[in-house]
C-alpha cells in the first residue's frame, strides 16, 4: 500500500471512531444522536418493512398558475438495463441514492419524538428538494423523474406513501399515506 492509502484509511478510521465516541457520549445505552446521522453517508437504510413488497415511495404533483392540480405521480426511475451497467452505472446509482433518501425520511417519520416537527430534519429538506427537482422536469440521465411531464407549475406538493413497487405510477388505492407536505412554491428558495 502507498503512504497516501494508509493515511486515507487512518483518517477514515479516526472519523468513524470520533463519530461513535461523540454520538455515544450522552446516551451510552442508545446508538442514536445528531452526530450519528453522518454515518448514513456510508450505509444504506437497513430497516425492513412490515408488509412484504411495501416500501416508502415518493409522489409529487404540481399546480398550474390557474390553480388546477395535476395528478400525483411516483418519483421513480424507469431505467432500462444494459450490459454496461454492470461496470459503469452512475445514473442508476443516483436514482438508488434518491430512493435511499426517501427510505431515511420514512425512518425519521417513524422515529420522530412526540411534538417534534419533521420539517426540521435534514432528510425532509433533501426530499423537498428532490420533489422540487422532479416537478421542474428533473432527469436521471436520459430518464425523466416523473412518468408524465408536468405543465409549468407554480406550486407543488409531495407525499410519502407506503405502497407496492409493482403498482402503477399513479397512487394505488391500497397505499398508506405517511406524510404529505404543505403547498410549496416552485420558485427556488421560497421553501428552503
Amino acid at each position: 500500500m502507498t503512504t497516501f492509502t494508509l493515511i486515507t484509511l487512518a483518517l477514515v478510521g479516526v472519523y468513524f471512531v470520533w463519530l461513535a465516541l461523540f454520538g455515544l457520549r450522552k446516551h451510552r445505552h442508545l446508538v442514536q444522536g445528531p452526530w450519528l446521522f453522518f454515518f448514513r453517508a456510508f450505509f444504506p437504510n437497513w430497516k425492513f418493512y412490515h408488509a412484504a413488497g411495501s416500501a416508502p415511495r415518493l409522489y409529487a404533483r404540481g399546480q398550474s398558475a390557474d390553480g388546477a392540480w395535476g395528478d400525483w405521480q411516483r418519483v421513480y426511475a424507469r431505467i432500462p438495463h444494459r450490459g454496461l451497467h454492470l461496470l459503469y452505472n452512475p445514473v442508476v446509482n443516483l436514482a438508488l441514492n434518491h430512493q435511499n433518501l426517501v427510505d431515511h425520511l420514512w425512518s425519521d417519520v417513524q422515529d420522530l419524538p412526540e411534538g417534534a416537527d419533521i420539517r426540521e430534519r435534514v432528510t425532509y429538506q433533501l426530499v423537498t428538494r428532490l420533489a422540487h427537482e422532479a416537478v421542474r422536469g428533473g432527469r436521471w440521465g436520459e430518464v425523466p423523474m416523473l412518468a408524465a411531464a408536468m405543465p409549468e407549475a407554480a406550486h407543488f406538493q409531495f407525499a410519502l406513501r407506503m405502497d407496492d413497487l409493482f403498482e402503477e405510477d399513479r397512487v394505488p388505492a391500497s397505499s398508506e399515506l405517511v406524510l404529505q407536505s404543505p403547498v410549496l412554491s416552485v420558485e427556488v428558495g421560497r421553501w428552503s
